[in-house]
């Protein structure tokens, strides 16, 4: 019988020694940042839209979805950093 919840723990084995490798520290600020603008996302887009010529309702939706997904993109990076290179 196959123990899931060991094989799952030496897959995504987490120690203080992971931590010293520098992809690991820059991937976690790089998700860090990412959550920071998904979090000021509107707020943000908001901004951007009133600078824009003819802004609507339409046009501060599709500015905050393209923020939403550029958030996603830099926490996705940041993911990647953090787990592809490790020791």
């Amino acid at each position: 019988m196959i123990n899931y919840g060991i094989l799952l723990g030496e897959f995504f084995e987490w120690n203080i020694k992971r931590f010293t490798n520098p992809f690991v520290i820059s991937g976690l600020v790089v998700i860090f940042l990412g959550v920071l603008l998904l979090v000021f996302s509107n707020k943000l887009a908001y901004k951007i839209t009133l600078k824009l010529k003819d802004s609507d309702d339409k046009k501060l939706a599709n500015v905050g979805i393209v923020i939403k997904v550029i958030a996603f993109v830099v926490v996705l990076i940041g993911a990647l950093l953090a787990v592809l290179f490790v020791d």
